[in-house]
């Protein structure tokens, strides 16, 4: 596990490097503030590491794979900036927010600038001599990942007005708002990489079992996670109605005094302390938590196996990618 998160933080700083000295340079000044501020607040950069060693693991290089992987941490965080002022959170990675210190028109132009300079990294492999063909269906794969996202996020908050959403709508939900760039990433990673077809797509089907992992655990961290790591409130998901697994489960499985419970306080904002620790005594006794764990560790497993059949050119690459999927369920942030 070490040598994965020793890796990770070399991604970091070679990404971040490359997106601060390369892409997200210009005017005015307050715009490029807002847009790097959350990228220089910290991040675990999961994904370009994703992209990364899904290149090598395919016989591609660090160097050649490097825009790539800041192209998916720009849409990233792209995305982080907007969901932030869609949920009215405060807090992102333990500081405020965007939209908390330059207002909410500024955080969506500087969203907005994410997103483009995403597409403009890209551009750069053209540099590194990436073949053309590769580019443009790394970019087709890049657009439709950001498409799929913005269809994720729109079923996420049409679900905060329902209590009968279903266990098969959260999977196409989280699949969408969340998997879909990491099945982007390692699909990216695989083509500049120079991978063949069948290794592009086992490599997408890995990322798409990986970010389902990812997402179902990072539910259950914000029911039962700490703040100080998080760098966000535990229970705000409850405030704002969030229908994740572990709620699902517990609506089901609830006696109707508690269901009413937990209905009355799902989407309340003003929601005390003491009242989001009942809540979560709920989750727990109702088995919604454990559910969610086995779940997680399914996928997690699943995304492991699909990696035994890829034509592996770097078993350092496929060592940590199948570390990754032990750490996306074990992760405590």
């Amino acid at each position: 596990m070490q040598k994965l998160l020793n890796y990770a933080k070399h991604v970091a700083k070679i990404v971040d490097n490359f997106i601060l000295n390369k892409v997200l340079k210009g005017k005015p000044d307050y715009l490029y503030s807002a847009s790097t501020h959350l990228l220089k607040a910290g991040g675990k950069r999961l994904r370009p590491t994703l992209l990364i060693l899904s290149s090598r693991i395919v016989g591609g290089s660090e160097e050649k794979a490097l825009p790539a992987a800041a192209a998916v941490e720009l849409l990233h965080n792209f995305t982080l900036v907007h969901d932030d002022v869609m949920d009215k959170d405060e807090f992102r990675r333990g500081v405020p927010t965007v939209h908390k210190i330059w207002g909410i028109s500024t955080a969506i132009i500087a969203g907005d600038l994410l997103f483009s300079k995403s597409f403009e990294a890209l551009l750069y492999l053209k540099e590194l001599g990436i073949d053309s063909k590769r580019i443009i269906e790394a970019a087709r794969i890049l657009a439709q990942a950001a498409s799929t996202i913005a269809e994720g996020q729109a079923m996420d908050m049409a679900f905060e007005e329902r209590t009968d959403v279903t266990e098969e709508e959260y999977f196409q939900m989280i699949y969408k708002k969340t998997a879909a760039l990491f099945e982007a990433s390692t699909k990216i990673g695989a083509l500049v990489g120079g991978g063949r077809v069948e290794d592009v797509e086992l490599l997408g089907n890995y990322g798409k079992n990986l970010g389902i992992a990812f997402q179902i655990q990072d539910d259950i961290l914000g029911v039962i996670g700490e703040e100080e790591k998080l760098g966000k409130p535990v229970g705000s998901d409850i405030r704002e109605g969030k229908k994740t697994i572990i709620v699902i489960h517990a609506l089901r499985k609830a006696s109707p005094k508690d269901r009413e419970k937990l209905l009355e306080a799902l989407g309340n904002r003003s929601l005390s302390k003491e009242k989001i620790n009942d809540v979560i005594s709920l989750l727990i006794s109702t088995g919604s938590i454990e559910y969610a764990k086995e779940i997680a560790l399914k996928y997690a497993n699943t995304a492991k196996n699909i990696i035994e059949n890829i034509k592996v050119k770097d078993y350092e690459a496929k060592e940590m990618l199948i570390e990754l999927a032990n750490y996306v369920v074990k992760r405590l942030k």
